[in-house]
């Protein structure tokens, strides 16, 4: 039947291009002639089997476009490449099975030749607007494992992320939702793998994954070992795709030392930077970028990745030649946005947004992070060239509504919570284009608060409560995060015993929150 098929299709493409194009016409679509020094090889069809041109297609390391024929051939080193890939062109849909985009072909091991076949389905639309959730380290343990035992269990905040992001994704009724897990999907266990597939499998969109430290096989002594249990479940750890307008691109940009110690640096290894330039020679520099990596490759408070990390000051000068790079990463734990044309005199065109932990602080799993952030995700909408944001907190606490919505962006606290007499608020999404944050009570208003480096009161607060657990060991003591970067403060007006907190986000909504502090409540 398959031979009948075959024989079929061929003779309509032959009819089709007669007179237009005698080589294409001579040839059978599906038998990919070989060419010399080149093992892999392949083709790229839509859904009616005609070929599709200039599609862009990779082994992890080497890229390549197919032809006219839908045709490609790389080159590639089969003792350590696993994988070919295409970059999904706009215009055609990711394919997915069980929530996981296969956009990939396995080459087994041990083999000396390979030949793909990837068959692309057109889109009903144009592509350019649709949602992205980025969401950071879910970081599932086992439930046995020595950790996850103080407040909650982050198999079960993983269970909450997945129902959170499907009530989301079912209000989105206009355009096509995706998610890119930022890694640490699981917690240096490779059993884990499971259950977090398991979670892939309920969700009503394909999620993409990037590869964080904790998905290695951190015992591992060389790379190929390290990075195998994340090939298995997931698949490849450098690739691309496009949706709409815009280019993303996933890349491993953890190095582990491979000596036993479990260590790790954050960077480009030579072979990850050499992808990246690859996959780029094939993208117009008007194109805007999203690149996707664990560890964040632009901005982290006290420090900055271009500046310290392995071949930083090579990627950024490569993406800086592009019309404007968005760079998204998890790893920290908390939320950071750098806008760095706002805060530096380099690199105008870029920006690096971090990722809160989407199951709370680690080892508590608690509703808020080391940051005060909620554990939530970022929702990005995209329209054209028009992409914006907005931090999702999780609604559920184990499966029961906690009250929060998309208009809780910041948590205030009343005079005396700090030991001090100033009022504070953390607005956990700011960044540089935000407006002033401006504090109104029954003195003055629509005064601006002042920027503080200082700690979460709320997180503080579940530290001291996880401390004071009996049994409880000393090594385990949890300590606020001292470096958070999205809290102000003001003094406020002689006499005031409440206030009004209003600040609007560099997209024009606006949020607000109040203190009561003369009777004692928040809200």
């Amino acid at each position: 039947m398959r031979k009948l098929f075959y024989t079929l299709i061929t003779a309509l493409f032959f009819i089709a291009c007669t007179g237009s194009n005698d080589q294409l016409a001579s040839r059978d679509p599906f038998n990919v002639p070989d060419k010399a020094g080149y093992c892999v090889k392949g083709v790229v069809f839509d859904e009616y089997y005609n070929p599709i041109e200039g599609v862009v297609v990779s082994d992890g390391l080497l890229t390549t476009k197919t032809d006219r024929n839908g045709w490609f051939w790389l080159d590639s080193d089969l003792s350590v490449r696993r994988f070919v890939s295409v970059t999904v062109p706009s215009g055609f849909e990711v394919p997915s099975e069980d929530g996981v985009p296969r956009f990939f072909e396995r080459i087994p091991d041990g083999a000396t030749s390979y030949r793909a076949e990837f068959h692309l389905q057109s889109r009903r639309d144009n592509g350019d607007r649709y949602t992205i959730f980025m969401v950071g380290d879910p970081q599932i343990r086992r439930r046995t494992a020595g950790y996850d035992k103080f407040a909650y269990h982050s198999i079960d905040m993983f269970e909450d992320m997945c129902r959170d992001m499907n009530e989301v994704c079912s209000t989105i009724t206009d355009r096509p939702v995706y998610a890119i897990g930022l890694g640490d999907l699981t917690h240096e266990d490779a059993s884990m793998w499971e259950t977090y597939l398991q979670g892939m499998k309920t969700l009503k969109f394909p999620m993409f994954g990037v590869i964080g430290n904790h998905d290695h096989n951190t015992y591992a002594m060389t790379e190929p070992e390290a990075i195998r249990p994340y090939e298995d479940n997931i698949g490849p750890t450098n690739y691309s795709f496009d949706l709409g307008r815009l280019h993303f691109i996933c890349l491993d940009n953890i190095i582990m030392k491979c000596d036993g110690s479990r260590g790790y640096t954050d960077g480009l290894t030579d072979e990850v930077f050499t992808y990246l330039c690859n996959d780029l020679k094939y993208v117009p520099k008007d194109k805007i970028i999203m690149i996707c990596s664990h560890s964040s490759m632009f901005g982290k408070p006290g420090k900055d990745p271009v500046d310290g990390d392995k071949h930083g000051q090579d990627y950024a000068r490569v993406l800086s030649q592009y019309k404007y790079v968005h760079s998204w990463a998890g790893h920290s734990h908390i939320n950071f946005n750098k806008v760095y044309s706002k805060v530096e005199n380099r690199l105008s065109n870029i920006e690096g947004h971090i990722v809160a932990r989407a199951t709370g602080a680690l080892w508590l799993n608690e509703w808020v992070c080391s940051d005060g952030t909620p554990r939530g995700y970022y929702v990005v909408d995209v329209d054209g060239e028009d992409i914006r944001w907005y931090y999702h907190p999780c609604g559920n606490q184990l499966g029961v509504a906690n009250g929060f919505d998309d208009e809780y962006q910041m948590r205030a606290y009343a005079p005396g919570d700090y030991d001090d007499n100033y009022v504070y608020v953390n607005v956990w999404g700011w960044d540089a284009l935000w407006g002033n944050v401006s504090y109104s009570d029954n003195g003055k208003a629509g005064r601006p608060m002042a920027k503080i480096v200082t700690y979460d009161k709320a997180y503080k607060d579940c530290c001291d409560l996880s401390n004071s657990k009996p049994g409880n060991l000393a090594k385990e003591e949890f300590k606020p995060d001292k470096n958070v970067q999205h809290i102000f403060r003001i003094i406020p007006t002689s006499g005031a015993t409440s206030c009004d907190i209003e600040v609007t986000d560099r997209f024009g909504r606006t949020y607000s929150t109040s203190l009561d502090w003369g009777s004692d409540s928040a809200k």
